[in-house]
């Protein structure tokens, strides 16, 4: 491992910095004075620093955001390719890992175990019912289930917005309460739904996966959580203050969508597969083994996988609605310079 952390940190802040560039316009770091990325900076170091003290343990990967308006309806591309980067990663380095999403979006996640199975080993993919009652119950079942669960990861995977007590509970933490602001903006009748960045419903064809990081089984038992999103709605989110989400998100809708469910390490990225790939070159760093996370990953294969949802239309753009060789509206060119830009900062 390496010995020097203050240079080993510096580096992975190098990565935190490229993977926050706003090349689709979120607005996650619009107001220099207050924004998603100053909120959480330093995070990336964080989650690695964390999940470099516990090797060989169990790791739980959420991702999966359905579009039911998408033509066709699908999950959208960004999350799983950083959640099955993550997975390969982890596991080439004797992580076990179970891999939890809902029939909605399981599709991407099999086309991908499929292509890369030479470098899977310990996986599991959990299929979390979107009907499941008492949710509690599921939750402390599924724990009982995988005891040896020591972290669990959302990557770009929608929670429910806040409600009037959970706004209250989080500015109190926060010392940033403004009820009228909050009743002006946010939700509304909405409240407690998971919304997309248009604040329309999604519930419906989401699994409450949210409820396993919110459990007080979780808290009790000191697991750790990681958030990765981009646009103010994933899980994770609820570490960030409303006011600075309602203030940032460019759509001017942050207030109505910000997710309420908070994250030990909440990390903000322009594309959210951006943090998943960050996050594995910051693990492989710290461990000193930066080579075979350049083994690990290339262009080609990522782009057969991008293909692959493109002409399956299993997936979509989450911004377009629809197929297409691009991530929320960014080319699929321009996401394998920020990924080969990484592999540069990673090998000087």
């Amino acid at each position: 491992m390496i010995n020097d952390h203050v240079k080993i940190n510096q580096i992975i802040n190098q990565l935190e910095w490229l993977i926050q560039l706003d090349l689709g316009n979120r607005g996650i770091h619009q107001f220099p004075d207050g924004n998603l990325c100053i909120s959480t900076q330093g995070n990336l170091f964080r989650a690695v620093k964390f999940l470099a003290e516990n090797p060989g343990c169990q790791v739980g990967i959420a991702t999966g955001f359905f579009i039911p308006a998408a033509n066709p309806p699908a999950p959208e591309n960004d999350g799983p390719p950083g959640a099955l980067l993550l997975a390969r990663g982890l596991s080439q380095l004797g992580y076990s890992v179970v891999l939890i999403t809902d029939r909605c979006c399981q599709v991407p996640l099999q086309q991908g175990i499929e292509l890369f199975k030479n470098q899977l080993n310990h996986i599991e993919l959990i299929d979390f019912p979107i009907e499941c009652d008492p949710i509690d119950s599921f939750a402390l079942n599924f724990f009982q289930q995988y005891s040896q669960l020591k972290f669990l990861i959302a990557i770009e995977r929608v929670g429910p917005c806040h409600t009037t007590a959970s706004f209250i509970n989080s500015a109190l933490t926060s010392d940033q309460i403004d009820l009228a602001e909050f009743e002006k903006h946010g939700p509304g009748d909405l409240a407690g739904q998971c919304l997309n960045m248009s604040a329309l419903p999604v519930t419906d064809s989401t699994a409450p996966i949210h409820h396993l990081f919110e459990s007080e089984y979780r808290s009790e038992n000191h697991i750790f959580t990681i958030g990765i999103g981009d646009g103010g709605n994933e899980i994770g989110m609820g570490s960030i203050p409303w006011q600075v989400i309602a203030r940032n998100i460019a759509n001017g809708l942050g207030g109505k969508i910000a997710c309420r469910v908070a994250a030990d390490a909440t990390i903000v990225a322009g594309a959210s597969n951006w943090a998943g790939y960050a996050l594995m070159a910051g693990l492989y760093l710290f461990l000193n083994c930066c080579e075979d996370f350049l083994k690990l990953y290339s262009d080609e294969s990522e782009t057969i996988l991008m293909e692959t949802y493109y002409q399956s239309q299993s997936a979509v753009d989450g911004k377009l609605g629809y197929p297409a060789m691009s991530v929320d509206g960014i080319p699929w060119n321009v996401h394998l310079e920020i990924l080969n830009f990484m592999k540069s900062i990673a090998k000087n």
